[in-house]
């Protein structure tokens, strides 16, 4: 039943946007049509906004009111290395003048972090009564005005914080920006700010003050410097990873179309790369390819997705045999399941898009979830970690045929001793299905093919403790002996978290568990998921930070020959490395994966490393 109330809501928003829309126009092209951009005071003098201004108007309900800051945590080896004011450009002042950070204009200032990385900032804004601040474009660059290299950008959602009202009318609000991880180079570098955004379309102005750093304006030059701080690491962080040796990175995300911070790769016999992005800098989502052409690497974005009937917000494909991509996206009731295709026609540009085909709309049962893999019949199978009979989440089967796709349920969780919410799935050499799930501390399954045209069985081959075994299995895939490796994370019983990678092999009709590796310590750890190639050897990367004088890297890719032990393929030496989501190998023992920070701009990026 729908909301008595919406059709009333509805018009009430529409009337909202008009009038704000109104509102923007008739003071957005005063603004953009000036050489110069007017400053705080200047645009308070403007019979546009004069009206807004009333000294003492109480703060918008949605900004908090200011407080003391908090001091530094403290823990066993001394303060806290998160969250530390690494550079305080002086206090706010709020009364003298400020500078206009949006209608296309941007404002530089200058700061040093001595090595260290940069986790936030804070800066001081004047802004219109009742206005709330939203977002900010950002970035952090060598040279000012966004010159020179590029340690990081991106656009940020701020949280407001009201100071109080300044003579002029004004809202002083403390912005902040937090969830930042970005290596600097040495010396001198600036924060650049333009593209804010506000609740009521108005000018956001930064404040001026009298601190020691040098500040510039887009379009006016040299200016007094600016009010904020920079937030950052207690102890500067080794530089992240670069190409050299057997570690070539192929893309660096920019967050300008490209998509951001990716998380995982599938990859192609011949060495060709794919993924999948959905951030909002590339609408709906698209698939991409990186290719090797003319002895370097091109970015191509193979499909955009229009929202529309082809989805939106496309998961990661896998490759089928015939090299076509298939994955999930949202549309619909429940989603739909796409193949991406070269088109027909030969292509003649470096740059060429895929068409899509949408082959099956899921209309009950699970949710579209994800795709895990081909049979040797074409059968693709997937799981969903939600819907199913019990609403615990199912694996499913969808068979081709000359009348389209067709959906079976295979399995429907319960949520007890069976497990829930599928994360994992691989059709094993036996041809029955394996995966992992929760439910208590998780399991690890096997669904057993019928004979013919009964229903599929399930069988729990290991239960999790939750002790020394860990927690929440996930990744799983199976090496050249048959045996099936996963990850699962735990905290030891001194209370050291960790990650493992453990084994369960066959032996008389059981499985046998152990652990074969494992990533330690309370500090800060990332990791791929595992991934196996043709031969049965399994690949993992994992980046690990530790120690109370700085951080000590331990960043490595490495491999597990069936019966063997890890051993590495690449290390970083003392260099920050981020790996995140699906690994990917090629038919020549390549590995490919995506780190979710470094990169040129700090926005992540796509490795291969050559065996």
């Amino acid at each position: 039943m729908k909301n008595p109330n919406f059709a009333s809501v509805r018009f009430t928003a529409v009337v909202a946007a008009i009038i704000t829309l109104a509102l923007a126009m008739a003071v957005v092209p005063s603004l953009a049509q000036n050489a110069v951009p007017p400053t705080a005071r200047q645009a308070a003098a403007s019979p546009a906004y004069a009206s807004k201004l009333h000294p003492a108007t109480a703060p918008a309900a949605s900004k908090r009111r200011a407080s003391p800051r908090a001091p530094a945590r403290r823990g066993a080896c001394g303060a806290s290395p998160q969250d530390n004011v690494i550079y305080d450009n002086g206090p706010v002042n709020g009364t003298v003048d400020a500078w206009t950070i949006n209608f296309g204009y941007s404002v530089s200032d200058s700061f040093t972090a001595n090595g260290r990385a940069v986790t936030g900032f804070d800066f001081y804004v004047w802004a219109y009564p009742g206005d709330t601040p939203l977002t900010v474009d950002w970035s952090i660059t060598s040279q000012p005005l966004g010159g020179g290299t590029v340690y990081g950008s991106g656009t940020a959602s701020v949280t407001s914080t009201f100071i109080f009202s300044n003579q002029y009318g004004y809202d002083i609000d403390k912005l902040s920006v937090t969830g930042l991880n970005v290596a600097l180079g040495s010396g001198t570098s600036w924060l650049n700010l333009q593209n804010a955004t506000t609740s009521f379309g108005d000018p956001l102005f930064w404040d001026e003050n009298s601190g020691p750093s040098q500040a510039y304006e887009s379009a006016v030059g040299s200016i007094a410097s600016e009010a904020f701080d920079v937030t950052g690491s207690g102890y500067p962080l080794p530089p992240c990873f670069q190409s050299g040796g057997n570690m070539q990175i192929l893309h660096d995300f920019r967050g300008q179309g490209d998509g951001s911070h990716p998380s995982g790769v599938a990859a192609d016999a011949a060495g060709n790369v794919y993924g999948a992005m959905s951030t909002s800098d590339t609408g709906y989502g698209l698939v991409y390819e990186i290719a090797a052409k003319d002895q370097s690497w091109v970015f191509n974005p193979l499909y955009n997705f229009t929202g529309g009937s082809d989805g939106a917000y496309p998961s990661m494909p896998i490759v089928g045999r015939e090299g076509a991509l298939y994955g999930t996206a949202a549309g619909g009731d429940f989603g739909l399941l796409y193949r991406l295709r070269p088109a027909p026609t030969a292509c003649l540009t470096a740059l060429c898009s895929w068409a899509e085909n949408v082959l099956y709309h899921f209309a009950d049962g699970p949710s579209a979830g994800s795709i895990a893999a081909f049979d040797q019949a074409g059968n693709l199978y997937g799981m969903s970690a939600s819907g199913g009979a019990y609403g615990q989440g199912a694996v499913f089967e969808l068979t081709p045929s000359l009348g389209g796709w067709t959906e079976e349920i295979l399995y429907s969780f319960t949520g007890g001793s069976d497990g829930g919410g599928p994360n994992s799935l691989l059709v094993g050499h036996d041809g029955n299905l394996y995966g992992t799930a929760g439910g208590g501390a998780g399991v690890v399954f096997q669904l057993v093919r019928p004979p013919s045209g009964d229903t599929w069985t399930e069988n729990v081959i290991y239960s999790f403790t939750g002790g020394s075994d860990g927690y929440g299995p996930y990744s799983l895939v199976q090496d050249g002996l048959g045996s099936l490796l996963g990850l699962a994370s735990g905290r030891t019983s001194n209370g050291t978290l960790f990650v493992q990678a453990f084994l369960l092999s066959p032996s008389n009709g059981g499985w046998v568990f152990s652990v074969v590796g494992g990533v330690y310590g309370n500090k800060g750890w990332s990791t791929s998921n595992l991934a196996s190639d043709a031969q049965g050897n399994v690949y993992w990367a994992f980046g690990y930070q530790e120690g109370c004088e700085g951080y000590v890297p331990t960043d490595v890719v490495s491999m597990r020959p069936p019966g063997g032990n890890f051993s590495t393929l690449w290390y970083s030496g003392n260099y920050t490395f981020y790996p995140t989501g699906a690994l990917a190998v090629d038919g020549k023992g390549n590995v490919y994966g995506t780190t979710s920070g470094c990169g040129k701009y700090g926005q992540g990026a796509v490795w291969r490393v050559t065996p």
